[in-house]
């Protein structure tokens, strides 16, 4: 029996190939969109409306009264925003049960929100490391669909190498455990000796996002997105979001990562 492959991509080109080939996308920002989207709906947050542009999301809110926004631009939370992109902040507030949050951030709202056609596009981390891996895995086999692990990056900037979303990437290939896909090997080869080198924590710390968050007072947050299986929920597009008959986002919600 053949097994289902990874492959290991960045941004758009990786967006469009796991809907070229009808992958099992994981879109993975390391820093920090993935883990707080995951810290949402662990928190007890049923949807989150994830949307690219500030202003947007705004309009959003005004017609969700309850709804809680989310978000970050350069690393800071905008002001008049209840949360910034910090998975810490959303843990320690008050749980969450039942609400509606509106989230935006610089990189990973971006690369969901332009994540089409693939068979299902979730959102994955060192966080919710053991429910991706244990939920893609199954899937990869029941439907023989391959994973695309997809590197958020920095948004626009399609060439840039984000190293704490590359080497995420190669852990989480590893954790899944399926064959790679030749055009991925070398990538996963390097990642790997980089992660038995200098290990997650170290790869995060050095990085050039990781500077600028430990600048800005959020170096407690690049630590715990570096700790492997803290938050149990699976982040899955459910749909579109639409504003006026225009799709502006992908709704978020936690998959049932049983069955």
């Amino acid at each position: 029996m053949t097994h289902p492959q990874i492959y290991l991509t960045r941004g758009r080109v990786g967006c469009a190939l796991a809907g070229r080939v009808g992958a099992i996308a994981i879109m993975v920002d390391a820093l920090r969109a993935s883990t707080t989207l995951a810290a949402l709906l662990d928190h007890g947050v049923e949807r989150i409306q994830v949307i690219a542009r500030v202003e947007d999301a705004r309009r959003l809110a005004e017609r969700t009264p309850d709804a809680l926004l989310v978000g970050e631009r350069r690393g800071e939370r905008l002001p008049g925003f209840h949360l910034g992109n910090s998975p810490l902040e959303v843990l320690a507030s008050p749980r969450l049960d039942g609400r509606t949050a509106i989230f935006t951030s610089s990189n990973g709202a971006q690369r969901l929100t332009a994540c089409h056609d693939a068979e299902r596009i979730l959102v994955g981390t060192v966080a919710n490391a053991n429910a991706v891996a244990e939920w893609a895995r199954r899937q990869a086999d029941a439907t023989g669909r391959p994973v695309d692990l997809i590197a958020a990056g920095k948004f626009p900037e399609e060439d840039f190498v984000s190293p704490e979303d590359e080497a995420t990437c190669a852990y989480l290939a590893q954790r899944i455990g399926l064959p790679i896909h030749p055009d991925a090997r070398e990538s996963l080869t390097y990642w790997e000796c980089e992660l038995i080198l200098r290990g997650l924590e170290e790869i995060f710390r050095s990085s050039r996002h990781a500077r600028r968050l430990m600048e800005i007072g959020y170096g407690e947050d690049v630590v715990f997105c570096t700790r492997p299986d803290t938050l149990a929920s699976l982040p899955v597009v459910s749909g579109p979001v639409l504003l006026d008959s225009h799709q502006v986002g992908a709704e978020v919600r936690a998959m049932e990562t049983e069955g």
